[in-house]
């Protein structure tokens, strides 16, 4: 897998804010959570490195692999700015969800390693189910193709079946009560 990557700012997950200070957000379960504000680049990159510890992401997505463990990387990072009582609501509450989401990938961890035959059903579900969607979209295709090459002969037209268009057109005659072509008409 490739590498993320990496913003303007030089390290995963960190961006410039407007003031000048750094956020840090990692996205972690489809839910992006926001790490903090910090006074410099470094300090926000550390801040995501501690989440993707947490999270047990590989060290080629981290900003310094060369940190060897969670605790070294707690170590080394520095508490967020919070300028007010919002930010430092945020931050509590982002924290909430790192630990959230930290236990349900444990748990989840565990629950593949007890339940092998589950997690092969899983797959062999979403399998078939992906090839069923795969099919319905090469006949939808295949129809469409068909009706474009019988329209582009002639055999089909855009109308349907029950089109009141059809009636006007079959019994039209040349009185005035009758639309001609260039006028527009509404059924």
């Amino acid at each position: 897998m490739a590498p993320r990557r990496r913003s303007n700012t030089g390290f995963i997950g960190v961006r410039l804010r407007p003031a000048g200070h750094f956020a840090a957000e990692i996205t972690a379960g489809g839910t992006r959570v926001w790490l903090g504000t910090f006074y410099t680049k470094e300090a926000a990159a550390r801040a995501y490195d501690v989440a993707a510890w947490r999270f047990g992401r590989p060290r080629h997505e981290m900003n310094f692999p060369e940190v060897r463990s969670l605790t070294e990387a707690q170590s080394l990072s520095t508490e967020p700015l919070l300028r007010s009582q919002g930010e430092a609501r945020r931050y509590r509450s982002g924290q909430r969800r790192i630990n959230t989401t930290e236990a349900d990938e444990q748990f989840m961890a565990q629950w593949r390693r007890d339940h092998p035959g589950a997690v092969e059903a899983e797959r062999a579900f979403w399998k078939e189910k992906q090839t069923y969607r795969r099919e319905r979209r090469a006949g939808k295709r295949q129809r469409r193709a068909e009706y474009e090459a019988e329209y582009a002969k002639g055999e089909a037209s855009t109308w349907g079946e029950n089109d009141e268009r059809w009636l006007w057109h079959l019994s039209s005659t040349a009185s005035e009560d009758t639309p001609s072509e260039d006028e527009d008409f509404d059924f």
